[in-house]
């Protein structure tokens, strides 16, 4: 499991900029090493907000990214950045709950396959053969 933690907030209302901090700590006594990117969106309400600098990413030494989501504006670059992240992370990480994760993943698949002929056989669905032999008929 390789994914990113993107840490979206509104440029324009400072509420969703005022927990990251909290939500951060949060998610590193769970997930160490898992990557984070924050992103300052809707820079296009006002584009002087790309001259401000943000607390949080740099109290975290954190990446941040200036985008619209209207209008597009460095939102590929985003995405192509945080896929080179994950894909680091994943060939790298030494995170304890990624190797939970996977397991979990493997017992989910390892369920569906050994549930699959069971769901076959009671489907409900007769065939016409099944048609044939019933007392119904």
């Amino acid at each position: 499991m390789a994914r990113p933690s993107l840490w979206v907030f509104d440029v324009q209302r400072k509420v969703t900029y005022k927990n990251l901090s909290t939500w951060y700590t949060e998610l590193r006594e769970f997930r160490p090493e898992i990557p984070c990117i924050v992103v300052a969106n809707k820079i296009d309400a006002d584009i002087n907000v790309t001259q401000k600098s943000f607390n949080f990413a740099k109290k975290f030494s954190l990446p941040l990214y200036f985008v619209s989501a209207a209008d597009g504006t460095n939102v590929v670059k985003l995405f192509n950045d945080a896929i080179r992240l994950a894909v680091s992370y994943k060939q790298n990480s030494q995170d304890f709950m990624d190797e939970i994760f996977q397991e979990l993943e493997n017992f989910k698949l390892e369920q569906k396959e050994e549930d699959a002929p069971e769901q076959e056989q009671s489907s409900g669905i007769e065939t016409p053969s099944e048609e044939a032999a019933s007392p119904h008929s």
